[in-house]
């Protein structure tokens, strides 16, 4: 259960932001394994800082965790109805706590299909900064150098992501880096191994024709409703997004000739337009003009946006558009490439994920084999 207390959101805990309950609340944190919380209170109550997010366990103590289960912090697990109560997985009396202090054991999702659900309550429906858990898919991708753009998770093994983004590492897939429930990157948390990187093997690097990608993990990611991680849907290879208003989201500059620092994660919604609009806008003198037929590929990609101040930018690259049909989200596209950012009338690109969907299986039996 999430609770947004003094401006900042914590899991479960109730922290009190006056100065005569300042420190029993600390302490009471600290009690339950919470060793980060400062507290810098004045005259009102919006001076907290928070405490580093916490994670699920991947110390060697998870070796003896019962099937099915995983370390979380105390009060975060959900219920099986994936509601707000709290839901604990108490151990047998007596028995030794295999967790971390301040942990206890939760059952991980099983049964049917987890995939498009978002497991966070209270998300803005609004163009700006994205509320943590919107969208639990994402995926924060770094490389020898740092922060090395945006992917989306398809299920426990599997990433999706734009080729440019990674094919410079395809022969060492040890120099990529992978976190998952990510809001501000400068809390990160657990860094997942990547096995493997298998470009489409007909990527264009100049013209970005069949821009994608697959990443396999060196171990399972299992959805975590208490971490705000799950998978995003596929989409079937005939799936129809056109005419429909959808989601993308990252950690890009905030405009073209800007150099911002990444910070919390940021959302907009655009519409996704057809081929002959994308490229009418595309082939006018000031974009693209003759060029549109070389850099637009009418089956590989699509378009999306082309009002003013909504759009992808730099540094979004391989950033998931997702759409939501009938309360699950799906990835219809991949952030490739525009012209300056959010400008009225030009659109941004993206691979079209649907025409991609038997390689990707394909992909993905290969990977595993």
């Amino acid at each position: 259960m999430m609770r947004r207390i003094c401006g900042v959101i914590y899991l479960w805990v109730t922290v009190y932001c006056n100065r005569a309950d300042a420190e029993p609340a600390r302490r009471g944190l600290e009690s339950n394994g919470y060793n980060g919380l400062e507290t810098i209170l004045g005259s009102d109550d919006t001076k907290t800082v928070a405490f580093p997010w916490p994670t699920v366990s991947s110390s060697a103590a998870a070796e003896n965790l019962p099937g099915g289960y995983v370390c979380a912090p105390i009060g975060s697990c959900t219920t099986a109805s994936n509601s707000n109560e709290i839901d604990i997985r108490i151990i047998t009396p007596g028995s030794t706590n295999p967790c971390p202090r301040g942990q206890t054991l939760c059952a991980t999702p099983t049964g049917a299909s987890q995939c498009g659900l978002r497991f966070a309550t209270n998300l803005s429906n609004v163009d700006g900064l994205a509320s943590p858990g919107a969208f639990p898919w994402q995926v924060y991708l770094v490389n020898q150098t740092g922060y090395a753009g945006s992917g989306v998770l398809i299920n426990e093994y599997h990433i999706l992501t734009a080729a440019h983004k990674v094919y410079l590492n395809g022969a060492s897939p040890e120099m990529v880096g992978v976190y998952l429930g990510v809001h501000n990157p400068q809390q990160l948390t657990v860094r997942h191994a990547v096995h493997r990187i298998l470009l489409h093997p007909n990527f264009n690097p100049t013209t970005l024709f069949n821009d994608i990608a697959i990443l396999r993990l060196s171990a399972a990611i299992t959805p975590l409703p208490q971490m705000l991680v799950n998978s995003v849907c596929l989409p079937s290879q005939h799936q129809v997004f056109e005419g429909q208003a959808c989601w993308v989201a990252g950690w890009g500059q905030s405009g073209y000739v800007t150099t911002n620092t990444l910070q919390e994660k940021r959302q907009v919604q655009v519409p996704i337009v057809n081929y002959n609009m994308c490229y009418a806008s595309m082939s006018s003198e000031s974009v693209l003009g003759a060029n549109a037929k070389r850099y637009l590929d009418p089956i590989g990609e699509l378009c999306a946006g082309g009002q003013g101040s909504r759009d992808a930018c730099m540094n979004d690259g391989g950033a998931p558009l997702t759409c939501e049909v009938n309360g699950r989200f799906y990835v219809a596209g991949l952030v490739l490439w525009g012209k300056g950012c959010g400008v009225p009338g030009i659109y941004g690109v993206y691979a079209n994920v649907t025409n991609y969907v038997n390689w990707i299986s394909s992909a993905m039996a290969l990977l595993t084999g």
